[in-house]
């Protein structure tokens, strides 16, 4: 396939649109929606069984994709009645969901006969006219065409919308000619395709780096020999904390730290908060072992001077201690000058016997999420305070041993951050290709002989 080149575009409900392009709407390409119907279905981990028949959750189709692995298990007395399994070539869409993904939709790749539609959605079915569904799928996701249905949603529920088949049939696309819907599906699959395989590196590294916390926090690295080598311990001990190595101990937090506590939301709420000044770190700031400061709010100095108490202080390691981001745990930056927390944020200030970095893999990891997940079982509240933070049980290592843990781990988040950085390169050029490859502002000749994507 030959470079792109550029056409003359004209104004339509959709935006600009290659001038020798009709308009048309999505019933050109669909003759009808079908929908699944509602069946009492139970979670599993193993999946299907050989004679188990599963039925799709609304969270099966997103941005385009299709995720075959989202169902649950259809209870015996309700196989019977199971209506529309996935079919190749379709696209699946949500009718029923949240304003922000009602029309949700998914192109299909290949049949799944034991899987099957609930009613909250709907499965294509392609009309006579030559196209492809994967190009339509694509235009689903356009920006104009995603703000169209969600203005087309309707519902007295803040929390739920839905949106007619009418609606879906009759948004407005192009009936961009079948041989340019092949080319463009061709290119944009390519970047698909990528983007699935930086995507089963991201999850194959967060799975290694799983087991590799899991070994590390309970067998460590060894001891350090005169010339640098790390020996693997030899004898372990049973603890609070399982068997970790002979000369590890298990204690309360409260031991190694020299500061747990927060601050407080200034006087006035958002309302108070600066372009510039202060930062003041929210829980939205804290993520899984990383500070974003993308919104970070700021406040007046002389509000930080009143809140001193909780003033920031460089390798602080920061815990979300309310709230859905509950467990949340990042350390500030050595290069951190000044700042302070709102009441959401614990600081946790560790003495010199603990390597903050350390700490926060052991608090994100699995284990320690457990310790903080044994103190809201049974509660409605989600919440920590600081005397249970204190009460955390951790592991410590002796501090060369700590440091050399979180170097091992930091190295994997940064693969991990490198692949993410990546995976979000290739979803720009995707999403700024996407438009403008389906409005025919570049258009993709087909050389001599060149054959098209089936």
């Amino acid at each position: 396939m030959s470079p792109s080149e550029l056409s003359i575009l004209r104004e339509t409900p959709i935006g600009a649109i290659a001038t020798d392009w009709e308009m048309g709407v999505v019933a050109d390409f669909v003759a009808s929606l079908q929908a699944g119907v509602s069946v009492n279905a139970i979670e599993v981990e193993t999946g299907c069984g050989a004679n188990e028949i599963g039925v799709l959750k609304t969270s099966a189709v997103l941005q385009g994709r299709f995720f075959p692995e989202q169902y649950k298990v259809v209870i015996p007395e309700d196989v019977a009645r199971v209506a529309t399994s996935v079919v190749e070539d379709r696209v699946i869409i949500s009718r029923m969901n949240t304003p922000a993904l009602v029309g949700e939709s998914g192109y299909v790749a290949q049949s799944h006969p034991n899987l099957f539609l609930p009613d909250r959605l709907w499965q294509t079915v392609p009309s006579k006219r030559p196209h492809s569904q994967r190009w339509l799928s694509y235009w689903l996701q356009h920006p104009i065409v995603r703000r169209l249905i969600s203005a087309a949603a309707t519902g007295t529920s803040n929390s739920m919308k839905n949106i007619s088949k009418e609606s879906v049939l009759s948004l407005p696309v192009p009936r961009t000619p079948f041989v340019e819907q092949q080319r463009i599906v061709a290119v944009l699959t390519v970047l698909d395709n990528k983007l699935d395989v930086i995507a089963r590196q991201i999850e194959a590294t967060r799975t290694l780096k799983r087991g590799l916390i899991q070994k590390l926090f309970s067998r460590g690295v060894g001891t350090q020999g005169a010339d640098g080598r790390w020996v693997p311990h030899a004898e372990f001990k049973d603890s609070e904390l399982g068997e970790i190595p002979a000369g590890w101990s298990a204690e309360k937090l409260n031991s190694h730290v020299s500061k747990v506590g927060s601050g407080v939301t200034p006087k006035g709420g958002s309302d108070s908060y600066l372009s510039a000044g202060i930062p003041l770190i929210r829980s939205q700031n804290v993520l899984v072992g990383r500070l974003s400061l993308d919104d970070v709010v700021f406040i007046p100095p002389e509000q930080h001077e009143k809140m001193r108490n909780s003033a920031l202080v460089p390798n602080d390691v920061l815990l979300n201690i309310t709230g859905a981001s509950i467990g949340r745990c990042a350390v500030l930056p050595a290069d951190f000058d000044e700042g302070n927390v709102n009441q959401h944020v614990c600081i946790i200030r560790p003495a010199k016997s603990l390597n903050p970095y350390f700490l926060c893999h052991y608090l994100n990891s699995d284990i320690g999420q457990k310790q903080i997940g044994k103190f809201q079982a049974g509660g409605n509240r989600e919440g920590l305070n600081y005397q249970q933070i204190r009460s955390f049980d951790v592991p410590v290592p002796p501090i060369s041993e700590q440091g050399e843990i979180a170097k091992f781990l930091g190295g994997v988040d940064k693969k991990i951050d490198v692949l993410i950085a990546k995976l979000e390169q290739y979803q720009t050029l995707k999403c700024g290709l996407m438009q403008k490859l389906l409005a025919g502002e570049c258009r993709l000749k087909l050389e001599h002989n060149e054959p098209v994507a089936a």
